[in-house]
């Protein structure tokens, strides 16, 4: 099965923030603290109208002049920036943690671990019966950003 999603990962309080100052749709409570802020093309061109040319090695999207965005939006906060891109069990994905205007974690890719040690940075830990930070959260719950967005609309 293909997972191919890109978002942000804060405290309720602070996606709602940057949801607005920025344009975009509201976040997607996760837990009772974290949120989801899923980022489609339309999200990710207005946080940077420019094309881009320079990506982190193993991202599609997370480049230098998108990471400045993230780390000025990190005042006083942390976000978790995150993009997964399976299919058939095959793929890689990436995370960067931002706080106070600063990258704390990161940017890293593998095919496997970046986006649980970004949670754990987040102070998320594996609760049963979930087996890792990621299904802590219910990251599994939705397999691509549309279905992310389209479960904001329910």
């Amino acid at each position: 099965m293909a997972h191919f999603v890109t978002g942000l990962i804060a405290r309720h309080a602070a996606l709602k923030q940057f949801a607005a100052i920025h344009g975009i749709a509201a976040p997607i409570a996760l837990t009772d603290v974290l949120s989801l802020l899923p980022l489609d093309s339309d999200a990710l061109e207005k946080l940077l109208p420019d094309e881009q040319h320079e990506f982190y090695d193993g991202f599609n999207y997370l480049s230098p002049a998108l990471s400045r965005v993230f780390r000025q939006s990190s005042d006083r906060c942390v976000l978790l920036y995150f993009e997964t891109e399976y299919f058939g069990g095959m793929g890689t994905q990436g995370a960067a943690v931002f706080r106070d205007g600063d990258i704390v974690f990161g940017p890293q890719s593998a095919e496997l671990g970046p986006i649980n040690n970004a949670l754990a940075v987040l102070g998320v830990r594996p609760l049963p019966p979930a087996i890792d930070e990621f299904e802590t959260v219910g990251l599994q719950r939705h397999r691509s950003v549309e279905e992310w967005l389209a479960s904001a609309q329910d």
